[in-house]
């Protein structure tokens, strides 16, 4: 056996004492997302250098040694691909991981491109083909089976080997300061929550509604989020997206008509449609002034798809300005971010959403003079960024 079995809060705590000293820690999470709206997890692998330790989560109840270590600004966190990760340790209340290294990011900017496997990398760097056959694995039954742990351990095995190999081959002296940069973004902006009110902007089509029929949309898309939250389920099984979509459009004044929307399930009719019918109410009855405004009547919004290519434009000229890929710098979930903060609330709105991500330090600072800046939010883009 090649690891170490953590399976009590003092086998935790003296494992974290043994490895607060060491320079960088490995760090991998096995979970399942069945049915859930939050990660269960089911394994933490951990590599200081002396050896891969697995804890078993379902035996643990104390956490705070493993929070201490993951607070250690002197300690380098290494994650492939880390956003999961992020989400599934913050499932046991480890939020503050300072120093994180994504190894995904970085042989993305030494040019492999995005969203590079971990096993093709380990491939790539050691010719070791990884088996990933029980990638499939129920990671909450017990007991877990050898072949299972040694899958497990293999993710924080090469790790460390290969990060020494990585920040030699980084492109630009300044490279793990920026991916540094990037990680403190990642684990801040996992701690940052869109408030209820402002889900709608995450449904991809949320921009084609205005009016009623968006006052109707954010209120359907808050109260999937509710209750959600409230029951620990995905949000599609509360409510798909297209169906919010039908509703909203629809506006059906009964129970028979809610029922003829296409893949709309009797059963959440049944629990639900009354609720429903009383949102579609309340939508109709508001007045002009309760109607949601947005920009989208100026002459400032020359269309959402115009606008989006604009500013992917603007990024890709700003990214080979500053020689690092344009994926780094931008994904489409950011460039949606800055493009509804500009356009998409009103000044009352704005001051409570985060700020955008464009506009934090280190990716202003390679934007600044190519993003376009709308008017109406220029002070307040000027005001947020004249320290950065």
């Amino acid at each position: 056996m090649r690891y170490q079995m953590i399976v009590s809060n003092d086998e935790l705590a003296a494992y974290c004492q043994a490895a607060a000293a060491a320079p960088v820690l490995a760090i991998d999470t096995e979970f399942v997302r069945t049915n859930s709206l939050a990660p269960k997890l089911g394994l933490v692998q951990l590599n200081a250098g002396a050896g891969v330790a697995l804890v078993d989560p379902l035996s643990i109840t104390e956490w705070q040694p493993l929070k201490q270590l993951m607070a250690n600004a002197a300690m380098i966190k290494l994650i492939h691909s880390c956003t999961e990760d992020l989400e599934a340790l913050a499932s046991v209340g480890i939020t503050d991981i300072q120093s994180l290294f994504d190894t995904q990011l970085a042989v993305e900017l030494m040019g492999w491109g995005s969203s590079v496997g971990y096993a093709k990398m380990v491939e790539q760097f050691t010719g070791k083909v990884l088996d990933k056959s029980e990638s499939r694995t129920d990671w909450l039954a017990r007991p877990l089976s050898e072949t299972q742990l040694e899958y497990a351990a293999n993710d924080v095995e090469f790790l460390l080997p290969l990060y020494t190999e990585i920040k030699a081959k980084l492109p630009k002296a300044d490279s793990e300061a920026l991916l540094l940069a990037e990680g403190r973004s990642l684990v801040e902006r996992r701690q940052r929550q869109l408030p209820e009110q402002f889900r709608y902007l995450e449904l991809k089509n949320s921009w084609q509604f205005s009016g009623r029929d968006l006052a109707l949309l954010r209120e359907f898309c808050a109260w999937r989020q509710s209750y959600a939250q409230q029951k620990d389920l995905a949000l599609s099984l509360v409510i798909k997206d297209a169906l919010i979509y039908e509703l909203t459009r629809r506006k059906p004044v009964s129970i028979e008509a809610m029922l003829q929307i296409d893949g709309m399930s009797p059963r959440e009719v049944r629990r639900h449609g009354t609720l429903w019918l009383s949102m579609i109410k309340q939508a109709r009855q508001l007045s002009a002034a309760e109607v949601p405004q947005t920009f989208y009547e100026t002459g400032e919004f020359p269309g959402f798809k115009v606008l989006q290519q604009q500013l992917q434009d603007a990024i890709n000229a700003a990214a080979k300005a500053a020689d690092i890929p344009a994926e780094l710098l931008s994904v489409k979930r950011l460039l949606n971010e800055y493009l509804n903060w500009c356009w998409r609330v009103t000044t009352s709105e704005r001051e409570q959403l985060p700020l955008p991500e464009f506009l934090r330090p280190w990716r202003w600072q390679y934007l600044r003079g190519y993003l376009p800046v709308p008017q109406h939010v220029k002070a307040l883009v000027d005001a947020a960024t004249q320290t950065n």
